[in-house]
């Protein structure tokens, strides 16, 4: 599959004049590490998670990708403010599902978990 990199507003400009639209969505946890400055008084590494989604679409037979982090949650945080984190980015998936279905794409809503 040809991975053509685009925003989420530019897939909905796209689908407006579509024939046919397809949608699926993949969800994950992905782990990063973040080096503070030195500046900041933090010279050590920070485990950390970007809570991202992959929105697969077909439009007219071309597949397109579009990757968006919703929120970041660091291993150090209490567990209120990775569930905050968690919800954060639950709310603002449920905002993109929201224009998705606008838009008249149909897309299976799945939600981040624990």
């Amino acid at each position: 599959m040809e991975r053509l990199k685009t925003r989420l507003e530019e897939i909905l400009e796209k689908a407006k004049g579509a024939e046919k639209v397809s949608c699926s969505v993949t969800l994950f946890k992905q782990p990063v590490k973040y080096l503070v400055h030195p500046e900041a008084e933090i010279t050590e590494e920070m485990e950390a998670f970007l809570y991202t989604a992959d929105f697969h679409f077909e439009i007219d037979g071309k597949n397109y990708i579009v990757r968006k982090t919703y929120a970041t949650e660091f291993a150090t945080e209490s567990f209120e403010a990775k569930m905050a984190c968690r919800n954060l980015a639950n709310a603002r998936l449920k905002e993109d599902y929201k224009r998705l279905k606008e838009a008249g794409i149909q897309v299976e809503e799945k939600y981040f978990e624990e």
